[in-house]
């Protein structure tokens, strides 16, 4: 029986983390005065508070419950995984007219002008698609913001540069460039 619960456990994970994923393919960009914005999916707006509701509580019950010496560590575990969501919430991506901007929930801006981006890099293991300034400045789109098609697409549009794609291999990553195409006019 207690094999059957962690399977189970295991299971819902994999399904959460997939609905997850999966959110970010089908949820589409913003377009707003002139701006393209790339918020975080609903599913992760959704599951983020949830995790950090349920940590806040497990560090009470646990402070609450567990009033033995021995196990003063546990609320402090629990209260750093209260605290990850934080940490983990995606920022607002958004493509404007003189740049590429993230901004993190808690006021954290970055932005790289057009004329300022060296690089741009596509990790096909964890999907990730990173813009890469001159002076080492970076801004990432990782899988759990909207759209990550049209964010890549607009961007390449936009610079034209070649894209460097990483596949990951057992010892070392390879790295093709594939430079920029025009595709047939829209």
């Amino acid at each position: 029986m207690e094999a059957l619960r962690h399977v189970l456990t295991a299971v819902l994970l994999a399904l959460v983390l997939r609905w997850l994923w999966k959110s970010s393919s089908i949820e589409k960009a913003r377009e707003e005065s002139g701006r393209k914005i790339f918020a975080p999916t609903r599913a992760v707006r959704i599951v983020m508070p949830l995790i950090a509701i349920l940590f806040t509580a497990m560090v009470v019950f646990s402070s609450v419950l567990l009033r033995e010496p021995r196990n003063w560590w546990v609320p402090y575990f629990f209260l750093v995984f209260a605290l990850l969501p934080i940490l983990a919430y995606p920022p607002v991506l958004t493509i404007e007219v003189d740049g590429v901007a993230s901004r993190a929930w808690f006021g954290k801006e970055k932005k790289i002008r057009w004329e300022d981006i060296a690089s741009l890099h596509y990790n096909t293991g964890n999907n990730q698609f990173t813009v890469r300034a001159s002076d080492g400045r970076k801004i990432a789109h990782g899988g759990f913001n909207a759209d990550a098609e049209l964010f890549r697409h607009e961007i390449q549009k936009r610079t034209r540069l070649p894209l460097k794609v990483a596949q990951p291999g057992v010892v070392k990553a390879q790295i093709v460039e594939v430079p920029y195409e025009e595709g047939p006019a829209e």
